[in-house]
């Protein structure tokens, strides 16, 4: 009881925080711990699913959250992935290497999740120090690692982001290396289960790059079904290609044994279409900008042994998302998009796909938005959600919102609506607050929820918290979920 009370007390106080202050729009991130919460409320993705979109941004995988987030949400990832080489501009200027900073710098980095009943869910912690080449990460994560020219070197914790694995991979304790030669470069990993990685690339002036990569290990009692038949004194051995250019990114590993390799396939791409110059006042349109992104996971029952995936995509044979979308900044600033989400089961012969189109328009200080959303297609539709909402910004800085969304069921017709309120405020920076009222059923005496969110950002310090509240309706908030993070610099 006292730790479920220590923990509301935060949440609390945020609630007072925020009608003191009043409201402020989202901060402009792909996906956060906030939008989440946003879908979750709203029924658009269920526990399983926010619980995994959660796991990633906890552990600062922002780019796989993303992809999640497109099939589960139907939500757009606008930012290609960050590992996507892009081609280098001729015109552009080298300029001399620096030398690094011996002051040491960095900060401390706390993340935690609140669960139903009040008490902490999970929490990370994270210091990274750096100083000259060097960056030191302790906490949740131990690894220290070195780059200079191209070369880098890791000792400790090592991962995805260590090994420039496009697939998500397990966390190893050892040792890792790359070192470039020219266009070439070697790498190589160690750890203290004797499982070794060796990496093989070749890049073109940055503009795609190629690598192949062998895994050689020994099973142990985590292992699936593939390595236990395999893992005798020979190891377990695995092998793969991945590659990426400016518009897709490719990855396929195979492990010895298994019928059908692991593939994971990114596609994405932008353009502008320039309108011309207008003919009255001689300023040259911003022109309509289309961009569109394909992700797709295949796979069959047995994966690599150093692969880490989400459940749902460990789940699926075929696991995909498809979007498009389209931007007229001189019509209004009017957003048109479309996505599709497409699941295949293994232990299934059908496929869910669920499909979306929405749109936004609408001077700055009054927005409107608009969406319909098949939740399976598969069934002709049978549950559909249309989805209206109005932003509208009296004053700067302050945005109020109002939205409402109904599910409809055939043949049961429509369910109760799902409403919301919110008021947002934020100041010159970063910061802000924001609240929404929410009422699931349609009715608030009946069920009346409350979402809180609290941002201040400043040069030494960031701190945000978002809560979930249920009993609104009493005038007794309860706390349902909750997220807080404090970021201090240095």
């Amino acid at each position: 009881m006292n730790r479920t009370r220590l923990v509301k007390q935060p949440c609390r106080f945020i609630v007072a925080a925020t009608l003191a202050l009043g409201v402020l729009q989202a901060a402009a991130s792909p996906v956060d711990e906030a939008k989440v919460f946003d879908w979750w409320d709203n029924g658009i993705i269920t526990a399983e699913e926010a619980t995994e979109i959660l796991d990633l941004l906890e552990e600062g995988n922002q780019e796989e959250a993303c992809l999640l987030a497109q099939v589960y949400a139907q939500e757009s990832c606008e930012e290609p992935p960050s590992q996507a080489a892009r081609p280098k501009s001729p015109r552009r200027t080298v300029k001399a290497p620096t030398r690094p900073s011996l002051a040491p710098h960095g900060y401390v980095d706390w993340k935690g999740r609140i669960d139903s009943i009040g008490h902490l869910e999970s929490h990370r912690t994270e210091l990274q120090l750096q100083f000259y080449r060097y960056t030191l990460r302790l906490g949740s994560q131990e690894l220290l690692a070195y780059k200079n020219q191209g070369s880098e070197a890791y000792f400790g914790d090592i991962s995805t982001r260590e090994l420039h694995s496009q697939i998500p991979l397990d966390t190893l304790w050892g040792t890792a290396l790359l070192y470039p030669l020219g266009n070439f470069h070697v790498a190589g990993l160690l750890d203290t289960a004797k499982t070794t990685q060796v990496r093989l690339g070749y890049s073109q002036r940055r503009a795609a790059t190629i690598e192949a990569f062998y895994w050689h290990g020994f099973g142990n009692g985590d292992v699936q079904a593939t390595d236990t038949i395999h893992a005798d004194h020979k190891g377990i051995h695995s092998l793969g290609l991945q590659t990426k250019t400016s518009f897709t990114q490719v990855a396929a590993w195979w492990q010895y044994g298994q019928q059908f390799p692991l593939i994971k396939i990114q596609l994405y791409g932008s353009d502008r279409i320039d309108e011309g110059t207008n003919s009255d006042d001689g300023i040259k349109s911003a022109g309509t900008v289309y961009s569109w992104r394909t992700t797709a996971y295949i796979h069959r029952e047995d994966i690599p042994r150093w692969a880490r995936l989400s459940n749902t995509i460990q789940k699926s044979r075929y696991w995909g998302s498809q979007s498009l979308s389209m931007r007229a900044p001189d019509l209004l600033d009017t957003k048109v998009t479309a996505n599709a989400g497409l699941i295949s089961p293994l232990d299934a012969d059908t496929m869910a796909v669920r499909l979306k189109l929405g749109g936004e328009s609408g001077p700055e200080f009054l927005r409107v938005a608009a969406s319909v959303t098949c939740r399976d297609a598969g069934s002709n539709c049978r549950e559909t959600d249309w989805k209206g909402g109005i932003n509208a910004s009296p004053w700067d800085l302050w945005v109020l919102g109002a939205s409402v969304r109904v599910r409809q069921e055939r043949p049961k017709g429509f369910a109760p609506p799902h409403l919301e309120l919110s008021s947002l405020f934020r100041d010159r920076s970063k910061s802000y607050t924001k609240f929404t009222l929410i009422a699931p059923k349609g009715r608030p005496q009946d069920d009346l929820r409350l979402r809180t969110e609290f941002l201040i950002s400043g040069v030494f310090l960031d701190f945000s918290l978002v809560c979930t509240f249920k009993g609104m309706e009493r005038l007794e908030p309860i706390p349902v979920r909750g997220f807080a993070e404090a970021k201090v610099r240095f």
